[in-house]
């Protein structure tokens, strides 16, 4: 069906989790350390692991920020064969570390798990996600501190859709 498979190593450090860059189109707007609950190796939602939310500018991934921002995004999207085509408005990227353990920060090598742009959510919301334990759960939910995160991102959203529009015109 137009599908594609990707044949990819297992990195076993991923047991110490993933980090989620969440992007809107070429900027960087949080780092989410997402660790799996002791003995998983997921780290998706519903699965007991623990989030740990990053700003842009975290000095602990900036060897890796740096790399990713200026050195390989621009590859991106001709690498997956559209290069025609915007870097998407609201999207992911999940790494696993693969270097050996002891290695130098500036020299990790990290490996992309994941690029997602179908169906990403704004997990600064996830308060009000209704859940078998949350059934009421609603946007009064989610503390002011994330409501004004959130809100940031939907603003630069904004400011970037409509830069999108105009350079279509």
């Amino acid at each position: 069906a137009g599908g594609q498979l990707v044949d990819q190593r297992f990195c076993p450090r991923i047991v110490e989790g993933e980090l989620r860059y969440n992007l809107v189109v070429d900027s960087l707007v949080g780092i989410i350390h997402k660790k799996p609950k002791e003995g998983g190796i997921s780290a998706v939602g519903g699965t007991g692991s623990i989030y740990t939310y990053y700003g842009p500018e975290e000095a602990k991934f900036k060897s890796l920020t740096t790399n990713f921002l200026e050195k390989d995004l621009a590859k991106v999207m001709p690498a997956l064969g559209l290069a025609e085509e915007p870097i998407p408005l609201w999207w992911t990227t999940d790494f696993i570390l693969a270097s050996p353990e002891g290695t130098p920060a500036e020299e990790e090598k990290w490996i992309v798990g994941e690029f997602n742009c179908s169906c990403v959510g704004i997990s600064r919301c996830l308060a009000a996600y209704c859940k078998d334990d949350t059934p009421t759960a609603s946007v009064d939910d989610i503390t002011k501190e994330d409501m004004e995160e959130a809100m940031k991102y939907g603003n630069l959203m904004g400011e970037k859709a409509k830069g999108i529009l105009e350079k279509a015109k």
